[in-house]
């Protein structure tokens, strides 16, 4: 079997409609996340304004992981601008069904962590993940984060409410 030639870089405002076209797939691919059959409801112009608006802030960034030049899987790192919490960065993550339990998750996460402790201005580290994703639940303690708590009822699927543990990791 081939090898694919594995590219982590910053997303360009030119990648908008692939990652559109990639967050919609992944969306319907997986009952993990909170992306659903309406897609990202985002515009390319929307998307193209946002990867600009990350790209030029200093506690912000977003990371696709190109396998032979398509996308496979995304991390972004999203601040808010005011000075009292603008050291406290969310972490959104990504991988397409076919390259699930390959590791690409393990390097986008790496890459976030090393941003941002070199960032200069992030010192905390936020995500939710779902209870029942014990995969990434796995991976996130495996890189320092800790369970800080758990939002009840915070994700509906099927029309059962499932739970979310609040996970963070300071970053020193």
């Amino acid at each position: 079997m081939a090898e694919l030639e594995l590219v982590i870089r910053e997303a360009e405002p030119q990648d908008a409609k692939s990652l559109i076209d990639f967050l919609n797939q992944v969306g319907q691919e997986s009952d993990y996340m909170t992306l659903d059959d309406a897609g990202i409801l985002m515009t390319e112009e929307q998307m193209s304004s946002f990867i600009q608006h990350q790209a030029a802030s200093d506690n912000q960034i977003y990371l696709i992981a190109l396998l032979d030049d398509a996308i496979a899987g995304l991390v972004s790192i999203t601040a808010d601008f005011h000075e009292r919490i603008r050291h406290i960065g969310q972490v959104f993550i990504v991988v397409k069904r076919a390259f699930w339990n390959q590791g690409l998750g393990k390097f986008l996460l790496e890459e976030a962590i090393d941003w941002a402790e070199n960032s200069g201005v992030i010192r905390r580290l936020e995500l939710t993940v779902q209870v029942r994703n014990e995969r990434a639940v796995h991976l996130y303690q495996a890189f320092g984060f800790e369970i800080e708590g758990v939002q009840k009822r915070a994700y509906l699927k099927e029309g059962k409410f499932l739970d979310v543990y609040l996970m963070g990791k300071l970053i020193d």
